[in-house]
């Protein structure tokens, strides 16, 4: 709990100091902490997936990949935290921030898909230093890609299939959903149940 910070708008120096110390997860928006919710174990395998798959790619580079411990400022009092990133900057070793993150990628659930793709996606698309975002679904392999074109100004797709690739170049990143849902297993799609017709009534004219 938040003590003395409960229902307080708090700085983003204090947040710091106090989230070091806390076992949950919270984000900071507009000076209030938040509590996260827990991952799921299909939230969490595809996270896991997506760092085995990302972090090799960056390993020895200028960039590093981070994890949902890291917060990424998206306001002068609002700190996210991704599922996971890259990293462009330098930040010391036991900064919780990162510094100039170029990707964030959020693995959705059903009960935060609406608030990701509109309040969030909006914050991320603002952050200078950004070149991607990518917003995972878990019910499908599906991931909405974004990423900022020549001239600064967003562009998006849905990549589609376990087939299809992501490639990052500003990166040099590039993966397939295979990759990233791996060992993940789909919930079947309900089957759409088309009732029978009722049995024909007669014809016959009641006497």
């Amino acid at each position: 709990m938040l003590n003395e910070h409960d229902n307080a708008k708090i700085t983003p120096e204090e947040f710091l100091a106090w989230v070091a110390g806390q076992e949950e997860r919270h984000e900071l928006v507009n000076g209030e902490v938040v509590a996260m919710a827990g991952a799921g174990r299909q939230q969490d395998r595809i996270v896991t997936n997506l760092i085995a798959t990302i972090r090799p790619q960056t390993r020895g580079g200028p960039c590093q990949t981070f994890t949902s411990d890291t917060y990424v400022t998206t306001g002068p009092s609002t700190k996210r935290m991704p599922d996971m990133g890259v990293d462009c900057g330098n930040p010391p070793d036991d900064s919780l921030m990162a510094e100039s993150p170029s990707l964030v990628v959020e693995v959705l659930s059903p009960t935060t898909f609406s608030f990701d793709v509109s309040v969030k996606l909006a914050e991320y698309k603002a952050l200078p230093s950004l070149d991607y975002i990518l917003f995972v679904n878990t019910e499908r392999p599906s991931v909405q890609s974004f990423w900022r074109g020549p001239n600064g100004l967003w562009q998006d797709a849905l990549v589609d299939g376990l087939d299809a690739r992501i490639k990052l170049e500003k990166l040099n990143i590039s993966f397939s959903l295979r990759d990233i849902y791996d060992e993940i297993k789909f919930r079947p799609k309900p089957k759409l149940v088309i009732p029978e017709d009722d049995e024909p009534t007669s014809s016959s004219t009641p006497t």
